[in-house]
């Protein structure tokens, strides 16, 4: 679900051996050949988001994940098997999207072979699989970079031959996309790809963008809901992430002038005094014991149908005290996106979603559905189905 690494500190690493055997093992590492040395794989310079240059066998033939949905941007880049030279990585998709996670089941059986080691940002790293797995990177968001930092994951890496690289689509997407699907391009040999994508995705912002300063419209007031039913009411995002698409896409976003924090919560207060034009909710599947309530979250993914995440956004806006005598309410321009946009190369799609919603005289000719599909058929592994949004019937 949402990255909690702006609201938690970190906390030590996981141990499940004793302090004597973590040292030996550490020791045996170091010992033995540099992690990163495979036969005929030179080390090169990388710079990632970040602005560290960071030295990384190229191309890395063991690459360690700090968060599945990383696997958006290797389904970009290797349409034959996006799961090549993962070696190990968490398990975020089973706990918040499943539905992407039973596509790529379903046509790449292996995922479910690859270790899973936990996160930097809860705890859950353990940093012995880790090394067990003798990655030549490991690749971290930009997010959870500090968290990695502070519970000494990138320190203890380092000392066995393991570099740290950071790429970015969750605290600054507008800057960083594109170089972090060029990075992950250099990481594993597909630089090809990775510009053909990175052509596609500027060309796509790039429309948006300069439609909107040719017109100069004036910014649309917009509330961005995060997760409703998963979060108490009103959580959102500000001055990063999604509200940064908002931002793009012509709309001046609630909390920005509200929350101090990247992620928070906006008083319902809040939100009726401002009476934004535009409200706009994110929804998911997301899987049993998560903090989502069953029923009450707005149901977006490859396996969702359209009517039902209608109803289910039409329940929540009903169901909230006051937001029935919103202005965005009564004149229907209440919408839904699929909240995993906010950390993923796919996020000119919302760009395109949030531009049409905002200024829909202004992009009355963008097709974001035809888009999302194109997307599908030029660079991913699996076929376009389910819902990706929603608006107030």
């Amino acid at each position: 679900m949402p990255n909690f690494a702006e609201r938690r500190r970190s906390r030590p690493l996981r141990r499940r051996w004793g302090a004597a055997a973590v040292v030996a093992l550490l020791a045996a590492a170091a010992c033995s050949a540099p992690q990163g040395e495979q036969p005929g794989a030179a080390k090169r310079p990388v710079t990632d988001v970040l602005g560290r240059t960071v030295e990384v066998p190229l191309p890395a033939k063991r690459i360690l994940l700090d968060g599945a949905r990383m696997l958006y941007t290797t389904a970009l880049l290797d349409k034959r098997d996006p799961l090549a030279g993962i070696v190990g990585l968490p398990n975020d998709l089973e706990q918040n999207d499943p539905d992407s996670l039973e596509q790529y089941r379903a046509k790449f059986p292996g995922i479910d072979k690859i270790k899973r080691t936990g996160q930097a940002y809860d705890g859950s790293f353990s940093i012995e699989a880790a090394i067990q797995l003798r990655p030549d990177v490991y690749v971290v968001s930009a997010a959870n970079y500090k968290a990695a930092q502070d519970s000494g994951i990138v320190d203890r890496l380092s000392r066995v031959g393991v570099p740290t690289v950071v790429l970015d689509y969750f605290v600054d997407p507008v800057k960083n996309t594109v170089p972090s699907v060029r990075l992950m391009g250099a990481l594993t040999g597909k630089t090809a790809e990775a510009e053909a994508f990175a052509s596609y995705y500027q060309a796509a912002v790039d429309r948006v963008r300069s439609r909107l300063a040719a017109a100069h419209e004036p910014p649309t007031s917009t509330f961005l809901w995060r997760a409703p039913g998963y979060f108490e009411c009103c959580s959102s995002f500000a001055k990063s992430n999604l509200a940064a698409l908002v931002d793009l896409a012509g709309g001046k976003n609630l909390a920005d002038d509200v929350l101090k924090t990247r992620q928070g919560t906006v008083s319902p207060e809040a939100v009726l005094s401002r009476d934004p034009d535009v409200v706009i909710a994110t929804g998911a599947d997301w899987a049993p014991g998560t903090s989502a309530k069953p029923g009450e979250f707005i149901p977006l993914g490859y396996s969702e149908k359209g009517p039902d995440a209608r109803a289910r956004l039409q329940a929540i806006v009903q169901k909230q005290a006051g937001f029935s005598g919103l202005k965005a309410v009564r004149e229907h321009r209440v919408y839904a996106a699929w909240h995993h946009f906010y950390d993923s190369p796919y996020n000119f799609l919302a760009v395109e979603w949030f531009a049409k919603w905002l200024h829909p005289g202004l992009f009355q000719d963008v097709d974001p559905d035809a888009t999302i599909r194109e997307l599908h058929a030029k660079f991913l592994p699996i076929p376009y189905e389910g819902t990706f949004w929603a608006e107030l019937p």
